[in-house]
């Protein structure tokens, strides 16, 4: 059901205006009133499990990236049946409504650059374990933020891959038919290269202001024995260079064994390819280089000719090369210079840096100067517990008191930017070496952009661990980001958090491996990346009576079956080396029936409620190695049914090396 305008969710997300509808569900523009920000708001109509499960996974998939080019997703809850999905709100209009309103291709300026941004947010995400597949890339999905950076949306298709890195599982969704390759209409598998026939398609759309013919008809041609309907972009469009053209008819080869290998190759082909056209004619930002492209190997042809890359060398061999920069010569010299549109710069990797502020164990001293790009940074003083609390609550009376347990930590950094510089995105860590997000509304928020010769003090707030020491800022930038390192400041005198050698030492146990023999209630299971203790339940009527008291609009367990709160404790044991932490939430908890009477275990998904009362602490955060905390989930079981155990799961984990079962009650 559509959502009227001014409807409230959760108590906090106000809708303003509806966006787009389909029949899935629909997008709006919402306020959250806790935070004075606004949002958009993804509603999603389903009853179908294996679709709810989906949407769930992609508010998974979402929260866990962390990329310029990708969105921000805040929260993920269900209500009156439907789920949401709440995610930064990008104002203006997708790159198909302003193609069709200059009615002609964009400038090649902008969109290589754009091309190059994409690439890198798609290489991102298939490097990801498992890799991570878009499967929806179209001019409709792609926004432009106010400062003209590009912001990738929609992930409903996309897909976590195991394994061998592909899938025979067909969309859920559906797919859109001139963006996708052959292998995604027949249901035959998708894998990484499949993005990249979207990515060819979209850009081949930007450049030439007509998108390509969809790939079935182009199959059907061919096997008539007919030419491919495919044209060359140069040939609806004279501005665009043979080698641009000749890369993204690659990109759209039907076979996927003839696209470029990767995100990576694709981009640094064309980064390569910008460098030579900027030389001779100028027509692109002499920014957009190949030398901060990760050189790996593989093979890919560029302008005609194929080049093996070696770790070190560009991706196109000396004879290559010529051929390359005489096909541009020859395309520059048979036309007029013209001048090329305005583009974002793109930032090149700088130069590997080495000492304080590289590292938790080796940050920026407390009191000194920490730099990242063009912005100098200083912390100047901490507040904590009650006065923190009063300056939250001046500051904003929808901030939440601190739950039980934690209490507010407030940072007041100076900062001073030497040029523009995007959001940025600080966290903080303590000993217990939990990675804290921003919390609530401090007494003088971050700015969202800071100008060339701004100044400002700024205070940062977190809720932390009661009496927690030694605090490290984790400064990263989350939109519009030039390709810096993380900076890395302490918060205290003398804070630092060294590796932790002892978990080197600690070796997997044989508890909970099975659903007929989970661990015991109190005693811990070791896996390969996590340390799981599960401590208490509370089951019956009252918890369901617990939960309405906090949201009177909870939603309701289904017949036969209630709610628990189940207290668990976590440690991450792993070495962090994916993304440098882990994230745990409700989504890895489910439960399984091991009844006598049922030879097969049936496993119960997690039901999507997620307000809990102040005094119980949610099981949702991230930690970094050898970080632990405790907190509490909302467990369904069958009512009278005490032959069920709870399950822990890492997520997409195909060897089952981080998933164990626990026993919810003493003697199981």
């Amino acid at each position: 059901m559509q959502l009227q305008p001014a409807t409230l969710l959760q108590g906090r997300y106000r809708v303003v205006a509806l966006i787009a509808q389909g029949g899935m569900g629909a997008v709006y523009r919402a306020v959250d009133e806790r935070l004075g920000s606004t949002v958009a708001l993804k509603q999603t109509l389903m009853s179908d499990a294996a679709l709810r499960a989906a949407f769930e996974r992609e508010a998974r998939l979402l929260a866990a990236l962390q990329h310029p080019t990708l969105p921000v997703v805040s929260d993920h809850f269900s209500e009156a049946g439907d789920q949401f999905l709440v995610m930064q709100f990008i104002p203006g209009d997708d790159l198909a409504t302003l193609l069709h309103q200059r009615g002609g291709p964009f400038p090649l300026a902008e969109v290589l650059v754009w091309a190059d941004s994409l690439l890198d947010a798609l290489d991102y995400l298939h490097r990801q374990r498992p890799p991570i597949i878009h499967r929806d890339i179209k001019p409709q999905n792609l926004k432009l933020t106010a400062r003209g950076e590009l912001v990738l949306l929609d992930f409903g298709l996309a897909k976590g891959l195991a394994g061998s890195g592909a899938t025979s599982s067909p969309s859920l969704f559906g797919y859109t038919p001139q963006y996708a390759p052959l292998e995604q209409i027949q249901g035959s598998g998708t894998d990484a290269r499949s993005d990249l026939y979207a990515l060819g398609a979209t850009f081949y759309e930007l450049l030439t202001g007509t998108p390509p013919p969809d790939a079935l008809t182009r199959s059907v041609a061919i096997v008539r024995g007919e030419p491919d309907p495919l044209r060359p972009a140069l040939a609806l469009n004279p501005q665009v260079p043979p080698p641009v053209s000749h890369l993204l008819g690659q990109a759209l080869a039907l076979n996927p064994d003839l696209r470029p290998p990767s995100a990576a190759a694709l981009r640094a082909a064309l980064r390569t390819g910008a460098q030579q056209i900027q030389v001779v004619t100028g027509q692109v930002p002499p920014t957009l280089v190949a030398r901060d492209v990760p050189l790996t190997g593989t093979t890919i042809a560029v302008g005609g000719g194929t080049a093996k890359r070696r770790p070190g060398v560009l991706p196109i061999g000396l004879g290559a090369a010529l051929l390359f920069v005489a096909l541009i010569a020859f395309w520059a010299l048979g036309r007029p210079s013209a001048t090329a549109g305005t583009a974002r710069s793109i930032t090149a990797t700088p130069p590997a840096i080495s000492g304080p502020g590289v590292s938790f164990a080796d940050p920026v001293r407390y009191g000194d100067v920490g730099d990242f790009g063009p912005l100098h940074l200083r912390i100047l003083e901490v507040q904590r517990g009650d006065a923190a609390w009063r300056a939250m609550y001046k500051a904003n009376r929808f901030n939440d008191p601190p739950p039980q347990g934690y209490e507010y930590y407030l940072v007041k950094i100076a900062l001073d930017a030497a040029d523009v510089m995007p959001a940025l995105y600080p966290r903080l860590a303590g000993e217990q070496r939990v990675f804290y997000p921003p919390s609530g509304v401090s007494p003088a928020p971050l700015p969202e952009e800071l100008v060339a010769g701004q100044q400002a003090e700024v205070w940062m707030s977190y809720l932390v661990a009661v009496d927690e020491r030694s605090f490290v800022l984790h400064i990263d930038a989350t939109t519009a980001a030039p390709n810096l390192p993380a900076l890395y400041m302490a918060v205290e005198a003398g804070a630092r958090l060294p590796t932790d050698s002892a978990l080197e030492q600690l070796d997997p146990n044989d508890l909970g491996t099975s659903h007929r023999a989970p661990a015991p209630l109190g005693k811990t299971a070791m896996m390969e990346d996590y340390a799981v203790t599960v401590l208490e339940m509370q089951r019956g009527p009252t918890v369901l009576t617990t939960l309405i008291e906090r949201y009177k609009d909870v939603a309701r367990p289904r017949a036969g079956y209630e709610y628990a709160f189940v207290r668990v404790r976590v440690r991450y044991i792993g070495d962090g080396s994916v993304v440098g932490w882990a994230s745990i939430g409700p989504s890895n908890i489910k439960t399984v029936v091991t009844s006598a009477t049922d030879p097969k275990a049936a496993t119960i998904a997690h039901p999507s409620v997620y307000s809990l009362p102040d005094d119980m602490p949610k099981l949702e955060g991230n930690l970094l190695p050898g970080g632990q905390f405790e907190g509490y989930t909302v467990v369904e079981l069958p009512v009278n049914e005490d032959a069920v155990a709870l399950v822990f799961s890492s997520g997409f984990d195909p060897n089952q090396l981080n998933t164990r079962y626990f026993a919810l009650r003493q003697g199981s």
